[in-house]
């Protein structure tokens, strides 16, 4: 195997309980390598590294059950932390499934964030990457958060500090110096290049529909967001009718009819998602709520001829289903149809993560998913969710199979129990998502 490059050699020292010893650390693509004058040397991924710290000119570090301590760097020391966390970061980003286009990065800022009445959190010195869907905010001692451009609620200019708002965050950035106004300019023109791209997409899609009511769908569906069918009816009927007729084209609507006929509510939800690299590439889901058996179905395809599965997943605890009536499960059931989709945009429509077993998670190729399931919330929603998944081999199977999974999801009482038909190995036969 080829030798990892260095980038970046540093002489130090570590605190350990025999005391301190010289050693020579190397960062390298891919982990932090530690070699003590008098000893072995130990090797540290990045993705192993829990915590970072640095503090009067002392680096702390968590790695699983070990605590790092180092120090005596002398002038590297701002470097070394500096591009230690930048390379954790950048496989953070890689595991967290944040990878996409960046259309411009190294912005540099300060930033802070609230969420709700919550005060502010500061996350210092940051770099902004303006990618195709979203805002990447890379700090330089935190994680990187990603910022959706279609859950963005509104942006003020404050002074010389940027207000960008989100459905259950503000972020505010400033010291962004000579890049306040082109990087205001080009978060707004990303924002305003993704609606009429949604546009664009629903008048292919709702040929008939008036530019008043695209433009309104469009605010509701902007880049991957799924609709409710009574929003949509409440702007055009018409419009609802329209989208069932590409589920047919996509080869899905005999699967969602059936499901219609289990769910017996309105609580239907449908998405669009065009490739940005490929204008002939659709991507389409839809989410039924059957409150009847506690279950939320959603499938997913690009074409008619790509492999699929229905997934399911819970609505409220096992436990709690038998006790509660029917008002409370529909409405729980109409909130979590929201929380999926969300979840989903997340992590950006990947399905293995979600249902692949915790002992198949520790693989070498599926390591990217152990560490996002780690530091994902979303990810950890899913899969604390996910009941199984129906494979389509035939109607009449797919069906069986189908009323067998939530009779098995009504009966069990043990909310972690999956359905064991709907095996959680990875199926090669599968289309895995639109972005990989």
């Amino acid at each position: 195997m080829d030798k990892e490059p260095t980038v970046l050699l540093c002489p130090l020292k570590i605190n350990s309980p025999g005391g301190r010893q010289e050693a020579e650390a190397l960062l390298t693509d891919r982990a932090l390598e530690l070699k003590l004058r008098h000893g072995d040397a130990k090797t540290y991924s990045y993705r192993d590294i829990i915590k970072v710290q640095a503090e009067d000119y002392k680096l702390f570090i968590q790695v699983r059950d070990e605590q790092l301590e180092l120090l005596h760097m002398g002038s590297k020391y701002q470097d070394f932390v500096r591009t230690l966390i930048g390379q954790r970061n950048e496989t953070i980003i890689n595991d967290l499934l944040m990878q996409e286009r960046v259309r411009r990065g190294g912005i540099a800022a300060v930033c802070s964030m609230k969420r709700g009445q919550g005060k502010d959190v500061d996350r210092g010195s940051c770099e902004l990457r303006l990618c195709d869907t979203a805002l990447l905010i890379v700090p330089d001692y935190f994680e990187p958060i990603r910022v959706p451009y279609s859950f963005v609620t509104s942006v003020q200019a404050e002074g010389y500090t940027l207000h960008i708002s989100t459905e259950d965050a503000m972020y505010s950035f400033s010291k962004l110096g000579r890049e306040f106004t082109p990087f205001s300019q080009d978060f707004d023109q990303a924002r305003e290049e993704l609606m009429a791209k949604a546009q664009g997409l629903l008048r292919d899609l709702a040929p008939t529909g008036a530019p008043a009511a695209i433009h309104q769908a469009a605010q509701l569906m902007g880049e991957g967001r799924a609709v409710r069918r009574r929003d949509i009816e409440q702007i055009d009927p018409a419009m609802w009718t329209s989208f069932e007729r590409q589920l047919d084209i996509a080869g899905i609507m005999q699967e969602y009819g059936f499901l219609n006929t289990l769910a017996k509510t309105d609580q239907q939800c449908i998405g669009f998602k065009q490739d940005l690299a490929r204008e002939d590439s659709l991507y389409l889901w839809f989410l039924i709520a059957i409150p009847g058996s506690n279950a939320i179905a959603m499938e997913a395809t690009s074409s008619a001829q790509a492999g699929r599965a229905t997934y399911f997943f819970r609505i409220v605890p096992r436990g709690d289903f038998p006790k509660l009536g029917d008002k409370d499960i529909v409405a729980r059931g109409s909130d979590l149809l929201m929380e999926i989709n969300r979840c989903m945009l997340a992590i950006n429509f990947r399905r293995e993560p979600i249902y692949l077993a915790e002992e198949k998670l520790a693989e070498p190729r599926y390591l990217k998913y152990f560490y996002a399931v780690q530091r994902l919330p979303e990810l950890q929603v899913l899969r604390r969710l996910f009941i199984g998944r129906v494979f389509h081999r035939e109607q009449v199977q797919w069906e069986q199979d189908t009323g067998e999974l939530l009779a098995f999801n009504a009966n069990s009482l043990d909310d972690d129990a999956k359905w064991a038909k709907g095996n959680l190995e990875p199926d090669e036969d599968e289309e895995k998502s639109a972005w990989e």
